[in-house]
């Protein structure tokens, strides 16, 4: 997969599916299957079965001695299908690395959810509000690299490696702009509003004072990097980001994690009358097919608000 130029999270994600199904083959199913030679079709189809249904042991932790999440339900049709994918990814490979028969070639995977079903979570403004305000609230280092997270999601919409990713020669502060590296390598530059520059100038005093405590013991790739850890002058990591993002949502009692942000700024984008051609842009999107996706929450919203412009009854 390295050789092919996929990304170290699709890599490791791959990887976690197969895992997974050995897991499930090994510890749940009866009789154990210990040889990936033995699966059969039918194996597979009662793995998607499981992967929906919950059960013991849980599919989201499939070591038997562990009970289940209470209430657990599987996982969703988008996340299964995901799954499927990777796991035909796998077989192409050991079929053709083994010279064996491939079990899941014909087989029809589950399919993810229409397009319209279930359109993705947002975060509520007056919740994003108070995210950022307990952030904002207070002036020591983690606080203000926080807001200053918080702020660029919010108002960009980037991804979670995107954030990780960025150097500080990406950061234009008098533009309002950051450059980006998204999948496939391809860069973007998006923009950002004013007081997510003014969040961004906050964090980065705090980080120069830090930087010349220091006095040089860190390593040239900190220097670099924009989002700094709060115990080690060292690069965030897309984990360490993630847990931060976490962290704050949970001291507000809200359930916040960074993929939230993207649906959000799309969602508010369109609804504040945004260009869809520009969010496609922005987001770094080449098919429409995630615009149909993420807009669904905004459309019902902006139909609305359109029904006081369209006298519908005329003069009756």
């Amino acid at each position: 997969m390295r050789a092919e130029g996929l990304k170290g999270r699709t890599v490791e994600t791959y990887t976690d599916v197969a895992v997974l199904l050995a897991g499930w083959l090994i510890h749940a199913h009866e009789p154990a299957v210990d040889d990936w030679a033995d699966v059969r079709k039918s194996h597979l189809r009662l793995f998607f079965v499981w992967l929906q249904s919950g059960g013991q042991p849980c599919p989201h932790r499939i070591n038997p001695a562990s009970p289940p999440i209470a209430g657990c339900q599987g996982y969703g049709r988008s996340y299964v299908n995901n799954i499927g994918r990777a796991l035909q990814q796998w077989w192409n490979w050991y079929a053709l690395e083994e010279e064996a028969p491939n079990p899941i070639a014909g087989m029809k995977i589950p399919s993810p959810p229409k397009l319209d079903d279930n359109p993705p979570p947002v975060i509520e403004e007056d919740e994003l509000r108070t995210l950022i305000r307990s952030a904002e609230s207070k002036r020591d280092y983690t606080s203000r690299r926080d807001a200053a997270v918080l702020r660029l999601l919010g108002s960009t919409g980037i991804r979670l490696g995107e954030l990780a990713g960025i150097d500080l020669a990406d950061l234009d502060l008098q533009k309002r702009e950051v450059r980006v590296t998204g999948k496939a390598d391809r860069t973007r530059t998006v923009k950002f509003d004013a007081k997510t520059a003014i969040a961004l100038d906050r964090y980065l005093r705090m980080r120069q004072q830090r930087l010349i405590k220091l006095g040089g013991q860190f390593g040239e790739n900190a220097v670099n990097a924009l989002w700094i850890g709060h115990r080690r002058f060292v690069r965030m990591t897309e984990d360490g980001l993630y847990q931060a993002i976490v962290r704050r949502g949970k001291a507000c009692n809200l359930k916040i994690y960074p993929h939230l942000f993207r649906h959000t700024f799309t969602h508010r984008y369109l609804d504040n009358e945004g260009s869809e051609g520009d969010v496609m842009e922005l987001n770094g999107w080449d098919s429409p097919q995630m615009l149909r996706r993420y807009g669904r929450s905004a459309r019902s919203a902006r139909a609305r608000r359109g029904y006081d412009r369209v006298n519908v009854m005329g003069d009756i």
